[in-house]
């Protein structure tokens, strides 16, 4: 009964999404003009806009699948669903009501409309999937699994039962696992695994078939989710190779050829293409306002005698090379001075960092103490090499004696600043240096990258850089 009342309900959640965003455009409409100012122009202008809402947006909610239920959708996923959606609608509403020459429509309105739009109808989808959780944990809206299990598939079980609120409820489990069997058959159907999977589902109406075995065969896999398909019965497999990776993993196509695909970096696509545009933007801004204050310290370091730059080779994303800029801040041959200061690095691992170190020149010690000297670097994130927030880019000798792991450090580009930067630099062991790093990686984001932007701030101001 579910799989047929679940697309007739799911068409009307989004008949009802749609009027809830006719409500929205017109109370904008209404709240402009009740406190700003009465909007002047053709009125008609308007009931045009929203007979082009109507169609648009059931395409829309359509393309995001927001009229389906939410049985196992987090709610932070929901709302970038939404977040995109609203973005995307708003975009097309306004390129057609710029072809249309729709002059007497308020920007203003569409602004108010796209914003109030997000959060009713978000909150609609949210108060919604916190009731239905209620209802199930209540023993109703549930759907029948068959679950299809071995020794390893006990932990899935257990938190199935745990979780009312998902809404699933064990008819049987097949499995020929004499675990399973001591472990469930006072609670549930027992079936053997030699069954023929469509005679079950055939002969008891069944929703959903879960396949959670830590081994299996493929052609035995396409048996059964042809077997589902045939008649519309879910197929769920949950793989122990999912497990081991600990990844995200997603479907993707290569010329109309399925693959999984596991990653382990970031791959948010706009969040990172807008880290981007603000590195390019902020980078073009600094210099633009320090560019006198560069000049100074440049003029110091030259009366220093020697150049003002310091370029070194480093490794920029994925290990490409890049010629890193900085401000010189040590005598001119101080790499070839390193080999015999070797037995005063402070720092354990390939890196080499000594704190007092004897050839640092008066301005490059206030230089690195406030981390001016990383300005330069600037340019390096206008030509694409590097980013505002990210590891910092090592030198190619330093990469060579990385354990395996550490090497994932360069699946992000580079930084002017990272976790390490803002939490003590050389008082932090190498080894914790690298897992900070990993860290920056499995958790970005952009409220990240401005958290660790504003103690670099501080950074600066109160000299705690080495």
């Amino acid at each position: 009964m579910i799989k047929e009342r679940e697309p007739v309900l799911e068409k009307l959640s989004i008949v009802f999404q749609v009027l809830l965003t006719i409500c929205c455009f017109i109370g904008s409409k209404w709240f402009i003009d009740e406190f700003f100012h009465p909007i002047q122009g053709d009125s008609s202008e308007y009931k045009i806009i929203l007979f082009i809402i109507i169609p648009l947006w059931i395409i829309i909610l359509e393309q995001f699948n927001l009229g389906g239920g939410l049985r196992l959708k987090m709610y932070s996923t929901l709302f970038v669903e939404y977040f995109t959606a609203i973005i995307v609608g708003n975009v097309l509403l306004y390129s057609i009501i710029v072809i249309l020459d729709l002059e007497s429509v308020s920007r203003l309105v569409l602004a108010v409309f796209a914003i109030s739009n997000l959060i009713v109808l978000y909150s609609y989808k949210f108060l919604l999937s916190a009731l239905m959780k209620f209802i199930r944990r209540k023993g109703m809206n549930s759907r029948l699994i068959l679950i299809i299990a071995d020794k390893d598939s006990s932990f899935f079980i257990d938190r199935l039962i745990e979780t009312t609120d998902w809404g699933y409820r064990i008819w049987a489990i097949m499995s020929d696992c004499n675990f399973i069997k001591s472990k469930y058959d006072q609670q549930y159907t027992i079936l053997p695994y030699e069954n023929d999977l469509s005679k079950i589902i055939d002969d008891k109406a069944i929703d959903e078939v879960i396949y959670c075995k830590s081994y299996f065969d493929q052609n035995e896999i396409q048996n059964f989710v042809y077997t589902c398909a045939e008649v519309g019965v879910v197929f769920r497999m949950q793989s122990q190779l999912l497990n081991c990776v600990k990844m995200q993993s997603t479907l993707s196509f290569l010329n109309q050829m399925p693959f999984l695909t596991f990653r382990n970096t970031p791959d948010n696509y706009l969040a990172l293409k807008f880290k981007t545009f603000l590195d390019f933007t902020i980078s073009l801004i600094v210099l633009i306002i320090l560019s006198p204050f560069m000049l100074i310290i440049a003029i110091m370091i030259k009366r220093d005698g020697g150049p003002v730059f310091f370029l070194q080779e480093r490794m920029g994303l994925h290990g490409r090379r890049f010629a890193c800029i900085k401000f010189r801040t040590m005598v001119v041959n101080a790499e070839r001075m390193q080999a015999s200061l070797m037995g005063l690095n402070e720092q354990e691992g390939p890196v080499f960092k000594i704190k007092n170190d004897p050839r640092i020149t008066k301005i490059g010690r206030f230089l690195r103490k406030t981390s001016m000297d990383e300005l330069p670097q600037f340019i390096n994130v206008l030509q694409g090499h590097m980013s505002l927030v990210g590891p910092r880019p090592p030198i190619p000798s330093e990469v060579k004696q990385y354990k395996r792991w550490q090497n994932r450090r360069l699946s992000m580009k580079p930084g002017i600043t990272c976790i390490w930067q803002v939490s003590g630099r050389n008082n932090i062991p190498f080894e914790q240096w690298m897992k900070m790093d990993m860290q920056y990686i499995d958790t970005w984001s952009l409220k990240l990258d401005f958290i660790i932007l504003l103690k670099t701030v501080k950074v600066v101001f109160t000299g705690d850089g080495q």
